[in-house]
């Protein structure tokens, strides 16, 4: 793929850790998986790619500086030379039609609905969209779903489910739209994009296993002992949004009591606000009494990636449904660790149980949570009483994972087994080298489709007649006394070109001048040209000077407006 389109916004790409909690701080945002997996994707795609120009489209200056900046410090050590073509939000239209820069546009979420309607409002097949899933619990995300069945999108278009899980849930919310779209109006609605699966990855040379010198040295720094197990969970500290930590403390707790081993958790996270933080380890300490349980910020560089160097055990038993992949996981895989997971969402398609970790069943009763929709879409409950209604109604059988734990802290050999079967499997699935072919494999795919659709493709009506957010011609049809047609002769007023100087000086006069000619020197050339042509001819006239038809006929109607022109009587 020589060029590629990527939506770029700093909040999709950039780490924000935020500060440590403390006096001054009452909350805080900390590390957001998306923004992890954000950063680390746009980074394997410098590294793996075989694009040679990124077209980036920004929302605002400040994104447009961040990449800008990326860019130049990535491109210089690149083996080949790449471009970079910036696109602001305002500019799109005319960048992108009739003849798009870049046959594909890539979006750190789902495919933006935004460039999916430009391209019906100009009848075109120019560009393919391509999106990935993150958490799709909320209001948002499930009005998004519905715009999977009646929003304009193309066979060619395509949202990455990270996980089988995930895929799952979006056939769920789509068939159940589609039920209530064919009962409320017929038909057969159907989802017209492409579902794909791909994980997300993980940069093995960050995390992997560590070497003898390395894991003595981390685990002297966190004070361990050579005699201790250490059991480590990295992520969120949040009971209702995450993981609710019951089922962890509990049964680390069991095992240590079962093998006598003396066994240190460590809780490698960050908590929204130092209430939480303390709620949790006022839990472990009635939960676990008899297990060293150690709590260090996750954010912080010197602990980030030291962790997992120091640990015997990776663990992580969620039960919300805010998760759908599972980063940690792979980078647990990745790192070495036999991983104790519950068998929900995506992380079980991560783990293949008995073979890189153990899995511990989850279960649900039918009807807990049958209100729970109804309330967050009446606003009686906030997005977060939502995902803590459902996660309290997820239950993590406490009784298998402390067998669990059992087994792995009782067996070495076992551990090492596990560990050693998980970093393959990192290496053969999830390392971001894959991950990016895997990409590549589906945008080529999808061009590939675009291509036959466009040649298949019938004609379309006129674009104003595009669906939803239809043109003002049609909207507003009825409110002009008449509208002027191609034949129609206009006349440039005999002062036309002495009064255009004085009316640019206008504040009143010139806004909105992104959709139109706004050159004087091109201005005055054309109503200087001629008299008494057609519409259709001032049209050409115009399109000579400006680029696109459709600012051509700005044009028109803002020299119409301030009397420049008139129609000939």
């Amino acid at each position: 793929m020589r060029s590629l389109g990527l939506l770029y916004d700093d909040d999709g790409y950039v780490e924000t850790p935020g500060q440590p909690l403390g006096a001054g701080t009452p909350t805080r945002i900390g590390l957001l998986g998306r923004q992890v997996a954000g950063q680390e994707f746009l980074s394997a795609l410098y590294a793996h790619g075989t694009w040679e120009q990124l077209v980036a489209l920004v929302r605002n200056q400040g994104s447009a500086d961040t990449l800008t900046r990326d860019f130049a410090r990535r491109s210089a050590g690149a083996g080949r030379p790449r471009q970079l073509l910036m696109v602001p939000d305002e500019s799109f239209p005319e960048v992108f039609h009739p003849a798009p820069p870049t046959r594909l546009i890539f979006t750190p979420c789902p495919p933006d609905l935004r460039y999916a309607w430009a391209r019906r409002h100009h009848s075109s097949d120019g560009y393919a969209l391509c999106g990935v899933t993150h958490t799709l619990a909320s209001q948002r995300a499930a009005e998004w779903l519905g715009q999977l069945l009646v929003g304009p999108f193309e066979p060619y278009d395509a949202l990455v489910c990270t996980s089988q899980a995930v895929l799952r849930m979006v056939r769920a919310s789509a068939d159940a739209y589609a039920d209530y779209l064919r009962e409320r109006v017929g038909g057969q609605p159907r989802v017209r994009m492409r579902l794909e699966v791909i994980p997300l990855g993980v940069d093995t040379n960050r995390f992997y296993p560590p070497s003898p010198g390395e894991r003595a040295a981390h685990r002297e720094a966190l004070g361990i002992g050579s005699d201790e197990v250490v059991v480590l969970f990295v992520g969120r500290l949040s009971h209702h949004t995450k993981a609710h930590p019951f089922p962890l403390f509990h049964a680390v707790e069991q095992a240590a009591r079962a093998t006598g081993r003396a066994v240190r958790l460590i809780l490698s996270g960050w908590a929204h606000n130092e209430a939480v933080s303390e709620a949790f380890r006022t839990a472990a300490t009635a939960l676990a009494p008899s297990v060293r349980v150690t709590f260090v910020d996750g954010t912080r560089p010197e602990n980030r990636f030291a962790v997992w160097h120091a640990a015997d055990i990776f663990s992580s038993l969620s039960d919300n449904i805010q998760e759908t992949f599972g980063l940690v996981i792979a980078e647990a895989l990745a790192s070495g660790l036999p991983v104790i997971a519950s068998d929900w969402d995506g992380y079980r398609d991560l783990i293949t149980d008995g073979e890189t970790g153990l899995l511990v069943p989850t279960v649900m009763v039918p009807g807990a949570t049958a209100d729970a929709t109804t309330r967050l879409v009446l606003e009686s409950n906030s997005y977060e009483h939502f995902l803590a209604e459902c996660s309290q109604a997820v239950a993590v059988d406490s009784a298998a994972a402390a067998r669990a734990f059992t087994r792995l802290i009782g067996d070495e050999s076992e551990r090492r087994r596990l560990g050693a079967a998980a970093r393959r499997v990192a290496l053969q699935r999830f390392s971001w080298a894959e991950v990016i072919r895997a990409y590549e494999r589906l945008w080529n795919e999808q061009e590939e489709t675009r291509q036959e659709v466009e040649r298949h493709r019938p004609a379309q009506k006129d674009t104003k007649y595009a669906g939803l957010y239809p043109s003002p011609e049609l909207a507003f049809e009825s409110y002009p006394t008449r509208w002027l047609g191609d034949g129609e002769r206009l006349t440039a007023v005999s002062d036309a070109v002495a009064r255009l100087d004085g009316l640019l000086a206008l504040d009143l006069v010139t806004h909105a001048g992104w959709a139109r000619q706004t050159d004087r020197t091109q201005l005055r050339a054309v109503l200087a040209t001629g008299d008494g042509r057609t519409l259709a001819e001032w049209e050409s006239e115009l399109t000579a000077a400006v680029p696109g038809r459709v600012r051509a006929r700005a044009t028109l109607a803002w020299l119409l407006k301030y009397d420049l022109l008139r129609p000939a009587m």
